[in-house]
């Protein structure tokens, strides 16, 4: 048995339409369309020989496997960042921001 690759392009797809629960949302997110979408996480589904998501005409939902590997397609995406950035000389870099209750936030 071979371990199947995993495509980063199959794996945002997957992580988009999981974060949005909409094909059609992830589709414009992704700047492709619904059915390239669709397509897309029916392959990986396949190559993993798992099912990811329940869907109906009116929701799309994450089964419990497509739940944990949700985790470990966030993590994959973020090394693969990490590692272009590291050999390509650029660094991670932007804005942190911070909500803090006013109680928590005010001085003495």
């Amino acid at each position: 048995m071979s371990i199947p690759n995993l495509d980063p392009d199959l794996l945002r797809a997957f992580v988009v339409v999981a974060e949005r629960l909409s094909f059609t949302r992830a589709a414009e997110q992704l700047n492709r369309t619904q059915a390239a979408v669709s397509l897309q996480v029916k392959r990986l589904e396949e190559r993993i020989e798992t099912i990811l998501f329940r869907r109906s005409t009116a929701r799309v939902e994450l089964t419990a496997a497509g739940e944990g590997f949700l985790i470990d397609a966030r993590r994959i995406l973020a090394l693969n960042e990490q590692a272009i950035a590291r050999v390509s000389g650029q660094q991670v870099g932007g804005q942190v921001r911070i909500g803090v209750m006013e109680d928590y936030g005010t001085k003495i």
